[in-house]
């Protein structure tokens, strides 16, 4: 893996604190801002940007933070379960294949994973398309923590993992090539904020792709918005609610890919 020093010159993180300062290497496990000072542990591939937070928590978040749950996530019994099909219209494999196609990553790209769990399409792109550099972002400690282990497993040295919010990218405007929202979007309080974000992130030129949740007229798609009012956490949001907020976020010709009972997989190209 690259030193701090060459890691933090090819991706340019900012300060979550101030929003101004730039950061760098500021000791061997830490990198401070340049602007106001803070500094933040870095250890491995794993840098820590996000303070303390309360116990508000929904329960899908909950789950993202149990040490249980965390191992079975990319694992047959959720997301590569075949039986999920049946909501989604496609496999997993298939849904990522279509997110590889429509990212087209190349040698030296920076390819930001925005919420991405225990890094199961970040190890896809490292693994298909050497010479690109992963970032992942995630608000679970827990699953990065995990993501990091399964990068190690994999050998992939070109990573960065980033304990940080998606509604606040902590990354300099037009920093990455790339970016993919995988299964995220509908658990976000404000759908908006985050492909905002990643609108500010991506390069002109450079492309988006999400997969989610999408609500429907149906009676699986009103049996979900039932149960997700019980959990918390899960925000139904229309076909045309994401594209249209795609397209604001500066996303142009975003298009829907796929379409299935209640998921969808969708891209964009930044203006």
């Amino acid at each position: 893996m690259e030193n701090q020093e060459g890691i933090f010159r090819r991706i340019r993180l900012i300060c979550p604190r101030c929003r101004q300062g730039k950061l760098g290497e500021a000791s061997e496990n830490t990198v401070g801002c340049s602007a106001c000072g803070t500094v933040y542990p870095f250890e491995g591939r794993l840098v820590d940007l996000t303070p303390q937070r309360g116990s508000a928590l929904s329960i899908p978040q909950h789950a993202m933070e149990s040490g249980l749950v965390v191992p079975i996530y990319d694992s047959m019994l959720w997301r590569r379960n075949p039986l999920l099909r049946i909501f989604m219209g496609l496999t997993f494999d298939e849904e990522a294949d279509m997110i590889m196609t429509s990212l087209r990553p190349q040698a030296g790209d920076v390819v930001l994973d925005i919420a991405c769990g225990t890094g199961i399409y970040g190890r896809m792109i490292a693994s298909e398309f050497p010479g690109c550099f992963v970032v992942g972002l995630d608000l679970s400690l827990t699953m990065l923590t995990y993501a990091g282990r399964r990068f190690d497993a994999q050998g992939c040295e070109d990573s960065l993992l980033i304990h940080g919010d998606a509604l606040d990218l902590p990354l300099e405007d037009g920093s990455v090539d790339a970016a993919l929202c995988g299964a995220a979007l509908h658990l976000f309080p404000d759908m908006e904020k985050a492909l905002k974000e990643a609108g500010r992130v991506v390069r002109p030129g450079g492309r988006f792709a999400a997969a989610a949740y999408y609500r429907r007229e149906s009676w699986l798609s009103i049996f979900v918005e039932q149960a997700a009012s019980i959990m918390g956490g899960v925000h139904g949001h229309s076909l045309d609610d994401y594209l249209s907020v795609m397209r604001d976020a500066g996303f142009g010709r975003a298009a829907l890919l796929h379409e299935g009972p209640l998921w969808a997989v969708l891209s964009g190209i930044r203006e």
